[in-house]
């Protein structure tokens, strides 16, 4: 609606004069769990903020974390290993849990959204106290990793109630493995009858906005790179981040498997 409001009126462009950047950084979400955690209702909230520095009270039984709590990333990722342990196995070669986990959770624009990242997180604790009750910290790392299907599956869902259009394209490639070639996504999307889908999808009014060129395949493909749903290696070669590949169940050459959520 707003790239096509200069066209609508005169002054349209202002519009954007006091518009508010809402993406979230790794600190942002870092700074959102350990507040959520110190203000959980029980008395392990109180451990938590006894662990971490002096937490302001707020009102009411809320509190406010220290500041290094919520924008310092080594205070962070101290913070956070003490929870979930340094790393994504028994030694470094899988991956750091600090680095590991948004960089699994972002899109293709390195945007990860703070419902998913709280709702994985949360779905890894509960794995942990089920199948690694004597773990030393509160998240196992096979845990996390299994839980990246879940937040995978809630990201789809929005995906698909705010884009049906490209949840419908991402379907078309079912079968195949990523990284792909560009042209490879072309004639799946031709061969599946992807613009008569959408215009069936669009038809029934669900599914929210359509693509600016639904029998374009090459202007597709750029508006899903734009929109972070699929990234471009080169001007070939097609990728599909994690948290959107898993639940769509397509496998990528060295990714992260797919678990039953």
């Amino acid at each position: 609606m707003y790239d096509s409001a200069p066209k609508a009126f005169a002054d349209a462009s202002k519009l954007g004069a006091n518009a508010t950047n809402l993406s979230w950084s790794r600190e942002n979400l870092y700074g959102l769990l350990f507040h959520q955690l110190g203000n959980y209702d029980g008395p392990e909230a109180k451990k938590f903020r006894e662990a971490t520095g002096e937490w302001r009270a707020e009102g009411d039984g809320r509190y406010l974390p220290p500041v290094a709590l919520l924008a310092d990333q080594k205070r962070q990722e101290e913070v956070f290993i003490s929870l979930a342990g340094p790393f994504m196995g028994k030694d470094r070669r899988k991956g750091h849990t600090y680095t590991w986990i948004p960089n699994h959770l972002q899109d293709g624009n390195a945007q990860v959204s703070p419902r998913t990242r709280l709702s994985s997180l949360g779905k890894a604790a509960r794995l942990t106290g089920e199948r690694w009750a004597g773990h030393p910290v509160p998240l196992h790392y096979e845990a996390i990793s299994e839980s990246l299907s879940t937040a995978s599956a809630i990201r789809v869902a929005e995906l698909k109630d705010d884009l049906g259009w490209a949840a419908l394209a991402v379907e078309q490639l079912e079968g195949n493995q990523f990284p792909m070639e560009a042209t490879t996504v072309h004639y799946a999307w031709h061969v599946g009858s992807l613009a008569s889908k959408v215009r069936a999808l669009l038809e029934s009014e669900k599914g929210g906005s359509s693509p600016h060129n639904i029998d374009d395949p090459v202007a597709l493909l750029e508006e899903l790179d734009d929109l972070g749903i699929v990234t471009r290696r080169g001007t070939d070669t097609v990728d599909l981040p994690d948290i959107y590949r898993l639940a769509f169940g397509i496998s990528r050459r060295g990714g992260v498997p797919r678990m039953p959520v």
